[in-house]
């Protein structure tokens, strides 16, 4: 008796949705992409309860006849290919046929559409068959409506997840389809509130201002490369915009929204002398090339490509960045560091190096504790190193302080302090700073401003800066929202303590002296007696040593004076 049997229909599509319909914003990119393939330059998007109430997705386009209504939503059903040797050449964004089965799988879906002097119909779909149709009224193009999103595969909702970060994805995937296309009229609506809207007009400067907002237009930079019949055209933002993450270096291979590990590290290696470690930059690059030297059949929603010529390609785009940026004169401000949030929490092993005990207990004795209950023995400053390191001696060998990791750490424990103690200050700006920020971080904020405000951060309606907190300087304004943007963000179960933590962290690195600067006796004497007073004098906050200990039977084995 035969044990293997055909799936039926709709089971194989519900496995296909898995693939493609990923979440929400999936959707919006299969049914945008079908929009500018059936070549719409009005596209509106509308968005309800996140997508999984409703998706609407309107346009303008050459429309589908009434079979092609019903066609469209079989499983490999497609005018874009009609042979094998079309998969070489694909010039289209939709190909595969799935897309619209997956979704009418896993939601009901109702289809309008109208061609230029035909009727209107529409078709509409529920667990994956035809309940209803007839004729529509509408404008020439195509009208189609996702409803009740996983209806009948519940469990799929429990993977999505926070309502900021779906609807986040959303607004990402709009952005990237409507940066690939300058001449489309692109608008978003969520809830029944419009969030992005762009004009259409091919120019690509109002578009990224339309995108990201007008402040990312200040020292852009645009290129256009070409090579072995590639072309690369790309518009690099100022380093003096950064980011968290990748999120925002943005690829279009023949104006195809694509993530390519390796040229996505070529553009951060190109950009890699003006950034501080652990911040991305914001770069929209396109690649034109023969679709031949392309495969986008990799991927079930077609965002992985496999290009020929791939370290080539990687290793000219990232010296075209390099040279492009050394030639401009950027005025860079500079970052603050977002750490690894693994931090070193046993530091016994720096303890041990330092070859000294302490007690932290306050009356108690032990005869072991030597230099005088010090967590930090006494030592004669000898000089310093490259003027980053200072150098100290005693009986016990060679003691190498890092100044600035040293000054970090009480600059840490400082502001630490300060903050938990809730001694923050509100002090109030002469003029409104305009803050060097996207129009989406606004958004974040506006949604977000009581936890701002907490840390006496106070906005006008047009978010600019109105109050700040006494224990920041003004030139690490932009820096320090960032930085709390980008925490908030990253933290769904957020904890205003771990906020707190990190704020103090950023702020005393910003404080601290910097390698390359050469401490007089007095200020090094001034540091080491403020580092002995520190709770931890032994790391910086990030976990970096500040002291290391070279004995002297370490440095005789050095010189081989013992084996």
């Amino acid at each position: 008796m035969s044990v293997i049997k055909q799936m039926d229909e709709k089971l194989a599509n519900m496995i296909a949705a898995g693939e493609v319909v990923e979440r929400p914003a999936s959707i919006i990119k299969e049914l945008v992409e079908n929009s500018i393939d059936a070549q719409a330059t009005i596209i509106d998007v509308y968005i309800k309860d996140i997508g999984i109430k409703e998706i609407k997705v309107v346009d303008n386009g050459i429309g589908l006849s009434k079979e092609d209504a019903k066609m469209a939503f079989l499983r490999h059903a497609t005018s874009k290919i009609t042979k094998e040797s079309d998969l070489t050449r694909i010039n289209t964004l939709g190909f595969r046929g799935e897309a619209l089965a997956a979704i009418l799988s896993v939601s009901k879906v109702t289809l309008k559409s109208r061609q230029k002097n035909n009727d209107g119909h529409f078709v509409k779909y529920v667990d994956s068959k035809i309940i209803d149709e007839g004729v529509a009224s509408l404008n020439e193009g195509t009208e189609i409506i996702i409803n009740d999103l996983f209806y009948n595969t519940p469990a799929r909702l429990k993977y999505l997840k926070t309502e900021y970060s779906e609807r986040n994805a959303l607004i990402n995937t709009f952005d990237k389809i409507a940066l690939s296309n300058p001449n489309i009229k692109f608008s978003l609506t969520i809830d029944d509130k419009l969030v992005k809207q762009t004009l259409g007009n091919n120019d690509y400067y109002s578009l990224i201002s339309q995108i990201y907002g007008t402040n990312l237009l200040k020292d852009i930079k645009e290129f256009e490369e070409e090579f072995s019949n590639i072309k690369i055209k790309g518009y690099l933002i100022s380093p003096h915009f950064t980011r968290s993450n990748k999120n925002d270096i943005t690829l279009f291979v023949n104006n195809r929204y694509v993530r390519n590990y390796n040229l996505t590290e070529a553009i951060i290696k190109g950009y890699s002398e003006f950034l501080m470690t652990n911040r991305f930059p914001l770069a929209i690059i396109f690649i034109e090339m023969d679709p031949y030297l392309t495969d986008v059949n990799i991927h079930p929603q077609k965002l992985t490509v496999k290009l020929s010529n791939e370290s080539l390609l990687s290793y000219k785009l990232e010296t075209t960045i390099k040279k492009i940026l050394l030639t401009k004169d950027f005025k860079i401000a500079e970052n603050i560091d977002i750490v690894d949030k693994t931090i070193l929490k046993d530091e016994k092993y720096i303890k041990e190096s330092l070859d000294f005990i302490y007690n932290d207990q306050q009356g108690t004795s032990n005869k072991d504790i030597t230099f005088n209950e010090q967590k930090i023995p006494d030592m004669e400053y000898i000089g310093n190193l490259a003027s980053t390191y200072l150098m100290f001696q005693n009986e016990k060998g060679l003691y190498l302080i890092d100044q600035h990791a040293a000054e970090e750490r009480v600059n840490y424990e400082h502001y630490l302090n300060s903050i938990e103690n809730f001694e923050l200050v509100e002090l109030n700006l002469l003029i409104p700073k305009e803050l060097n920020i996207t129009n989406k971080d606004k958004s974040f904020i506006k949604e977000n401003e009581n936890i701002f405000n907490q840390f006496k951060f106070y906005f006008d309606d047009n978010l600019n800066l109105l109050t700040q907190p006494n224990l920041i300087l003004e030139n690490d304004l932009d820096d320090t929202i960032i930085k709390m943007i980008s925490l908030i963000e990253n933290n769904e179960d957020f904890d205003f303590k771990v906020l707190l933590n990190e704020l103090a962290k950023s702020i005393s690195c910003k404080a601290s002296i910097k390698a390359n600067y050469k401490l007089s006796l007095l200020e090094v004497q001034s540091l080491l007696e403020r580092l002995r007073q520190a709770k931890n004098p032994y790391t910086c906050p990030h976990g970096r040593p500040t002291i290391i200990h070279l004995t002297h039977y370490q440095i005789e084995r050095m010189f081989k004076r013992v084996v």
